[in-house]
């Protein structure tokens, strides 16, 4: 009988935390796909409401929102983001006074340079050569495809970002992973998550 008791409360336990392990991740996936809508929607202003605020004690709000609304809107291309989805979520860890929980994601990002003048059609291909040969350099040949018909490249992103909470339940802020942007990151992240970008 005593084992069966004991065998019971092990099974209750265990369901009861993977159902809180679920709650958190639920959260995670909630909030952040907001943030991502709100990217794709063009609402720079709410996305920064789901950025860690000590990212904006290094570059201020304001720069960012008008830095989101340049790329956008830049006349001499077309860009715009789709399909965003949520690969995976790691379990959540604390480290001094915050939880951190590493997220992957991946997006599609259609973008169409537009040629100010007049060009010969070497020209356009050496235009559209050079520039497919940087985005695989960046997102990998893979992850690159050129549409002659729309003239767009179609670019499959996939990025980390980790998500932080003071109470690892709600209110979970964002900040991208970027390996080029570790001098930043070392001042935002505890030492042992930068130590593995």
């Amino acid at each position: 009988m005593k084992i069966k008791q004991i065998v019971f409360s092990f099974l209750f336990l265990i369901i009861s935390s993977t159902g809180n392990a679920q709650d958190y991740k639920k959260t995670i996936e909630i909030e952040f796909t907001e943030y991502l809508n709100s990217i794709v929607n063009k609402n720079f202003a709410k996305s920064m409401n789901y950025v860690i605020p000590e990212f904006f004690e290094i570059i201020p709000k304001s720069q960012m929102i008008k830095l989101m609304e340049q790329t956008f809107n830049n006349p001499s291309m077309e860009f715009e983001l789709k399909n965003p989805k949520i690969l995976s979520i790691d379990d959540a860890q604390k480290i001094e006074e915050k939880f951190y929980s590493l997220l992957s994601y991946s997006n599609q990002m259609n973008m169409k340079i537009l040629n100010e003048g007049e060009e010969t059609e070497d020209e356009k291909k050496m235009r559209i050569g050079l520039t497919q040969l940087s985005f695989e350099q960046n997102f990998g040949s893979e992850n690159v495809k050129y549409n002659k018909e729309t003239d767009f490249f179609e670019i499959l992103v996939e990025k980390q970002v980790y998500t932080i909470s003071k109470d690892g339940e709600t209110d979970w802020k964002f900040l991208v992973i970027e390996k080029k942007q570790k001098v930043l990151l070392e001042k935002l992240l505890p030492k042992e998550l930068v130590d593995k970008i």
